[in-house]
């Protein structure tokens, strides 16, 4: 056999068994994260949604008549988001795209302790990957399971010919879209709603 095909056989072997060793190392970490339970500081799971606001031009039928109809919106889910837990944090996080943008959403919440409240991070990439005018935010996490504290908007920023491209695609004739919002929510009803998996 020539010594150039014994060198590659030698080579596969080395990555096959490498292969081997990394998948039983994954194995046996992620079992032990399993045994050991998650921590009692894990966030609670959390749902984000795009909303596309819009309004109506109405005919005008009198001179008094309003001309636009009232505020509504569309909506696009992100997947619900999935636990990530370390030796030094636990964390919920939804990193996702929707249908009728071109942006990557990025949203995290991180805890290290029962004692801490937790910072919820949100970062929308753009098709080259760089971040949007006011993106990346971080905060100290604002959310909680009642009241109005369950859930916070970011207004996205869309270019003039995103948002007729949007209304385009999405909106009925004579409907406009006014804003685009990203929405974080911990509380069950907005939860409860179809989110993809």
């Amino acid at each position: 056999m020539a010594p150039f095909t014994i060198f590659h056989e030698r080579r596969s072997r080395r990555v096959i068994y490498s292969l081997i060793f990394f998948l039983w190392f994954f194995a046996r970490s992620a079992s032990q994260a399993f045994a050991a339970g998650e921590p009692s500081y894990l966030p609670p799971q959390f749902a984000c949604e795009v909303r596309y606001h819009f309004r109506e031009s109405l005919p005008a039928a009198r001179k008094d008549s309003k001309k636009v109809s009232a505020p509504s919106y569309e909506r696009e889910g992100l997947s619900l988001s999935r636990a990530v837990i370390s030796q030094d944090f636990a964390a919920q996080v939804v990193a996702g795209k929707v249908p009728h943008l071109p942006y990557q959403f990025v949203v995290k919440i991180t805890r290290t302790t029962d004692a801490d409240a937790g910072i919820l991070e949100v970062n929308v990439l753009d098709s080259s990957d760089k971040p949007l005018k006011g993106f990346p935010t971080k905060l100290a996490n604002p959310l909680t399971k009642t009241g109005d504290s369950s859930r916070k908007e970011f207004e996205i920023p869309v270019p003039e010919w995103l948002a007729k491209e949007i209304a385009k695609r999405l909106l009925a004739r004579n409907q406009f879209l006014t804003h685009v919002e990203l929405v974080v929510a911990v509380d069950d009803d907005f939860r409860s709603a179809d989110f993809p998996k």
